[in-house]
């Protein structure tokens, strides 16, 4: 009997329930780390980057930006980052690694929330809540999943070191299931590139005026 999607998702969670807890911890534990490290940041790098927000902000309010170029742009960077992923899963050591990234993304989550934050207050929570939060809400859980995809890839090697064992566990079938999950959270990332491209422009142009 073909079991329903629900419960395909429902059994991997639970299968892989410390994983993604301790994947998670470690993506929180970056954004903590972000947001208060815009604390520790000079008056002179704060106002750098202030008017740096603001002359973002001015960039949407004049002039139409291409969606195209985002696009590529966004997808550019996520590949990069989701291609790093898959290639540390096949890796022994890659485990360490993997999650170094998930934190890594954290903490340019937490810096950039944290400084428009820092930097415009209330208002700042508007534009981050229309700006950033919905792509991240998209993104992030999609490359928690390609991480613990690639723990489990990469514990699967470290169990089975020879050819034989590797072998005799199917590790062909393994490969290629690993490499259709990667795929399936990169196509579903996408939709998080076309928020951010075509979507997000649209809605800070239209509260551009109100937060500069």
């Amino acid at each position: 009997m073909v079991k329903k999607p629900q419960n395909i998702i429902r059994e991997h969670l639970n299968a892989n329930r410390n994983t993604y807890s301790f994947l998670l911890l470690s993506f929180v534990f970056g954004v903590i780390t972000g947001a208060f490290t815009v604390n520790g940041l000079s008056a002179m790098q704060k106002d750098e980057l202030f008017n740096y927000l603001h002359g973002f902000l001015r960039l949407f309010s004049n002039q139409d930006v291409s969606g195209g170029e985002l696009f590529a742009a966004g997808l550019a960077e996520n590949l990069r980052v989701t291609g790093l992923l898959w290639v540390l899963g096949v890796t022994v050591i890659g485990i360490p690694f993997i999650y170094m990234i998930v934190c890594a993304r954290g903490f340019v989550t937490g810096f950039t929330s944290g400084f428009v934050i820092n930097a415009l207050g209330m208002k700042g929570m508007l534009l981050t809540g229309l700006a950033l939060f919905p792509k991240e809400m998209i993104i992030i859980p999609c490359l928690i999943g390609i991480g613990v995809n690639g723990i489990n890839f990469s514990m699967r090697l470290a169990r089975n070191k020879t050819v034989q064992e590797l072998q005799k566990h199917g590790l062909k079938s393994a490969f290629i299931s690993y490499c259709l999950v990667a795929l399936l959270f990169t196509g579903m990332i996408m939709v998080g590139i076309v928020i951010d491209a075509y979507i997000t422009p649209v809605m800070i142009r239209m509260i551009a005026p109100i937060v500069s």
